[in-house]
């Protein structure tokens, strides 16, 4: 039990650490909610493509978050995937890391030993201006993966 409240607070600090800064993004162009979204949607198929037999086939639906473009009000989507056991958490994970370094993301990785059960925490956060953020962490036990769109105009209250 202690494990996996261990396991869930890692992986929970890697979501903080890629929607740090959600509440107040300002861009100088205008993005629609519609390609906000669909760019997310892209870098989500991207990057589980990579291991097709690995993650759930498909798209989730979006969470809506409330976020900033300077003084109006936004809205920001997260497309959030889980598995339980990957083969190979650090393999998976790197993976992710190199594909988004060639689409030109900066990346801030992590490897930490847990414990004998758990094993390693492999984690990525993924950031480039004007880009979807991404991040991916992976143990033993379960791998998470996270693509949060850019801010855009909107009311996340209408996609709720």
């Amino acid at each position: 039990m202690i494990v996996r409240r261990l396991v869930a607070a890692l992986c929970g600090a890697v979501l903080l650490v890629s929607a740090v800064g959600c509440a107040a993004i300002d861009r100088e162009e205008s993005i629609t909610a519609a390609e906000a979204r669909s760019r997310a949607v892209e870098v989500f198929r991207d990057v589980t493509a990579l291991a097709p037999t690995t993650w759930p086939d498909g798209v989730p639906d979006p969470i809506a978050n409330d976020c900033q473009m300077g003084r109006d009000r936004g809205v920001q989507f997260t497309y959030f995937a889980e598995i339980d056991a990957p083969a190979d958490p650090r393999a998976l994970v790197q993976q992710a890391a190199a594909h988004w370094r060639e689409d030109g993301y900066t990346l801030t990785a992590t490897d930490k030993p847990i414990d004998d059960e758990t094993g390693h925490i492999f984690a990525v956060v993924a950031r480039a201006s004007g880009e979807p953020r991404a991040s991916m962490s992976a143990t033993r036990i379960r791998a998470h993966i996270y693509i949060d769109s850019v801010c855009a105009g909107g009311d996340p209250d209408d996609y709720r």
